[in-house]
C-alpha cells in the first residue's frame, strides 16, 4: 500500500551535510561505522568490502575512493577482529 505524496511529510528522509571538525577523521569514523553495522547483520570482510567497491553505496564508496582498497581491507580486518574480542569478552 502506497500513501500519497504530501509536501509537508515529516516521514520525508531529508540529507544534510555537517561541517567537518579539525583534525577529526570523520571518514574513518563513518566506515567503521558501517562496518560495524554490516558485520552485526552477520556479512563477511568479502561482502562488507564488495560494499564499499560499489557506487551505488555513496558513503562506503567515498571512504574507498578516498582512502584506498588496501586502508578499507585493513580498516574491515581491525574492525572484525575486535568485534570478535569484544563477543567473547562479554
Amino acid at each position: 500500500m502506497t500513501k500519497p505524496f504530501e509536501p509537508d511529510d515529516p516521514l520525508e528522509p531529508v540529507a544534510l551535510a555537517m561541517p567537518a571538525v579539525e583534525g577529526y577523521d570523520h571518514l574513518t569514523a563513518m566506515a567503521r561505522c558501517f562496518i560495524e553495522e554490516y558485520r552485526m547483520m552477520g556479512w563477511d570482510a568479502s561482502r562488507i568490502l564488495a560494499l564499499f567497491r560499489n557506487p551505488f553505496f555513496r558513503g562506503p564508496y567515498a571512504v574507498y575512493r578516498t582512502k584506498g582498497e588496501a586502508y578499507v581491507r585493513a580498516l574491515i580486518e581491525d574492525v572484525i577482529r575486535n568485534t570478535q574480542h569484544a563477543i567473547r569478552n562479554t
